[in-house]
């Protein structure tokens, strides 16, 4: 390249074909357009070239040599090429597809600064690149009027400037999608809603006409062919991104679902990443009981999405393990529903109302209404209104529909019968895939979600009978877990299930005895089979804290904070359990023994708080209803000895 205006001058007269890569430029302010074609075609080759470096990984030792080689010249082209756009080029043409042809090299030398973690020149191209898209664009009106009388390169012109718009929107995004990797989220939201507003205020296209292959404005085009995509929809996916990321999740909503929509109706979608994105929507929207029949109606469309995937499809393990991330979805939707309709009747009962999980106005600028379709104006907007009107249109989802429970409340048994049957068909096809011998966590998190279901089902259930059973069939299920499982690898799952474990034990004691009373009759002061129950739960609870090393003799020694205040209170409910069953069962040859292990429970509570004076604050209530246990659980056990010295003598 020349390095000043006159020796530029002397090679423009001179009419020498310089090599771009070279000391010399034949490009000049006279430069024919064909020319110029040759001139593309060479830097279009170099970044072709380059991008092949790139995706070749380099040797082990140096896993990023290609990609510093493709760098090194495309930075000698950028520099070339930037020379030349500072010079006065008479032909707009020649002109634009110059800065054009710029802004292309500048665009790929950030993908692979990026590609190799060099984030901060990736950011300078990326600044550069954006300030040069927007000074092509400024011209532009001043340009296509001067051009008016020249029909077929004015044509030429609005496509390439079409073009330009997209490569706009292109970078800002990707260039947000930098400062989020760099954990600027601010700067990244702030350039997404640029490009949104760009969009919107230029009224820019969502797809551009076809470039005719072999012309100039094609092969920079190819150069970067996903920014011919619809970057509309790419912009709103990175914006429901990134409010998701600020915590916005109702605008994060709002927009990744516009973007599912857009998707459907333009059909530029894959069955199998579509069905798991809307699933994955779902789950989200069951944060709030108020929003169940939006998140079923995503599941709903999911189901109806994926099961018109191809034959061929359905057998692959990308959509087998979709179809089971499905499957956990719907028992997930089918737990929570009853969990909520339950949580419903206890709060009419109380006349109590949970708050919303959603902010309830929302409010939004006008690029943020064109931008989902909002048709109407008013101040703000109720967000749960918002939220129950997200639906698909274009797709048909009568089948599917009818085939898939209810998003309605459960008011009695039958209903929450056929939500746990839905629920547990699911279950089945979320098994099939996730295994416990190759999936454990998430063969775990199924079968939670499926003795939960028993759980919550048991509350409309009438018969004490059958909610026992319900209940036995839960432990049944935790046992068969944890008798899998070893506690050194999963200590975290092994305390959620043992802590479930020996609450459900507890709750099938209790229900025993409402039997009895129910029955007219007492509890029996040496009931050894129901006792049982209260001594597994117990036995949980030990077991727990085993996990995490106990050592009754050693209250000095402390527990892990993270786990602190809830083995805390497993020492407590031991204490408890074991009070209760001594001063409930007084008979039971082992009512003494478990007294006495009872105060030894409540005594390493109450010694583990005096020496931690700031959580025995946070204790205060339970540790002030403490103190007196140990003296109690004495008082209790003379009663015993003296009832069993009554019985001996008589």
């Amino acid at each position: 390249m020349p390095q000043d205006t006159s020796e530029q001058a002397q090679l423009i007269e001179g009419g020498g074909q310089g090599d771009m890569n070279g000391g010399g430029s034949d490009i000049d302010i006279e430069l024919s357009l064909e020319d110029l074609n040759l001139k593309i075609t060479e830097w279009t080759k170099i970044l072709r070239n380059g991008a092949m470096l790139v995706s070749e990984r380099g040797p082990d030792a140096e896993p990023f040599k290609n990609i510093y080689i493709a760098i090194e010249n495309a930075t000698k082209l950028r520099n070339d090429v930037a020379k030349i756009v500072k010079t006065e080029i008479k032909n707009p043409l020649v002109s634009f597809y110059v800065n054009f042809a710029l802004v292309h090299i500048r665009s790929s030398l950030a993908k692979w600064q990026e590609s190799c973690d060099e984030l901060s020149d990736a950011e300078k191209e990326h600044v550069q690149c954006i300030a040069l898209i927007e000074k092509i664009l400024s011209k532009k009106d001043d340009v296509l009027s001067r051009e008016k009388d020249n029909e077929a390169q004015m044509e030429e012109l609005k496509l390439g400037y079409r073009r330009c718009e997209y490569m706009l929107i292109y970078e800002l995004t990707r260039y947000a999608i930098l400062c989020s990797a760099r954990d600027n989220q601010d700067k990244a939201l702030d350039l997404l809603k640029r490009a949104e507003i760009f969009y919107h205020d230029n009224k820019a296209q969502e797809s551009l006409p076809p470039i005719p292959s072999g012309t100039r404005l094609s092969q920079l085009d190819d150069l970067n062919s996903e920014s011919s995509k619809d970057m509309f929809t790419y912009v709103l996916f990175y914006l429901g991104q990134a409010y998701k990321i600020q915590g916005e999740k109702e605008k994060a909503i709002l927009y990744l679902h516009m973007v599912l929509r857009r998707q459907l109706e333009k059909g530029d979608y894959n069955n199998i990443t579509w069905g798991a994105d809307t699933a994955k929507m779902a789950s989200v929207l069951m944060i709030n009981v108020q929003a169940y029949q939006t998140a079923r109606g995503m599941l709903v469309a999911s189901t109806a999405v994926l099961s018109a995937c191809p034959e061929e499809e359905k057998s692959t393990d990308h959509f087998r393990q979709t179809w089971a991330e499905l499957g956990r979805a719907w028992a997930k939707f089918g737990v929570a529903l009853l969990e909520a309709s339950c949580d419903r009747l206890r709060d009419l009962e109380e006349q109590t109302k949970k708050p919303m999980k959603f902010e309830d106005k929302m409010v939004f600028s006008s690029h943020e209404k064109l931008s989902l379709e909002i048709g109407y104006d008013q101040e703000d907007y109720d967000t749960l209104l918002l939220i129950r009107d997200l639906k698909f249109p274009s797709l048909d989802l009568a089948q599917s529909d009818e085939n898939e429970m209810s998003g309605r409340f459960v008011r009695d048994f039958d209903e929450g019968r056929a939500v746990f049957l839905a629920t547990q068909r699911w279950v089945n096809i979320a098994k099939e895939y996730y295994v416990i011998d190759e999936f454990a966590t998430d063969y775990i998190d199924i079968i939670t979600d499926y003795s939960e279901s028993f759980k919550h089902l048991s509350y409309f259930e009438p018969s004490l009978d059958r909610q026992i059973k319900m209940h036995r069939r839960r432990i049944s299920l935790m046992e068969e877990l944890l008798a899998a499982l070893n506690p050194k690898v999963y200590y975290d799952i092994f305390y959620h299930l043992l802590r479930d474990l020996a609450e459900t034990y507890e709750k099938v004691y209790k229900l025993k005895v409402e039997e009895i009373k129910d029955r007219g009759e007492s509890l029996r002061p040496k009931d050894k089979k129901l006792v049982k129950w209260l001594t597994d739960a117990v036995d949980a609870h030990k077991r727990n804290l085993e996990v995490f090393e106990f050592d009754m003799k050693n209250p000095a020694k402390g527990f892990n904070q993270e786990y602190e205040k809830i083995l805390l209170a497993c020492i407590l409910s031991n204490g408890r359990i074991l009070g209760s069953i001594c001063h409930d069962h007084p008979l039971h040859p082992n009512a003494i023994e478990y007294a006495e292990d009872g105060k030894k429970y409540y005594t390493y509570f109450l010694a583990y708080l005096d020496r931690r004076p700031a959580l025995r604050e946070e204790f205060r209530i339970l540790y002030e209803g403490s103190l007196d246990m140990p003296e109690l659980l004495d008082t209790q056990v003379k009663k015993i000895k003296h009832r069993l010295r009554m019985l001996n003598l008589s």
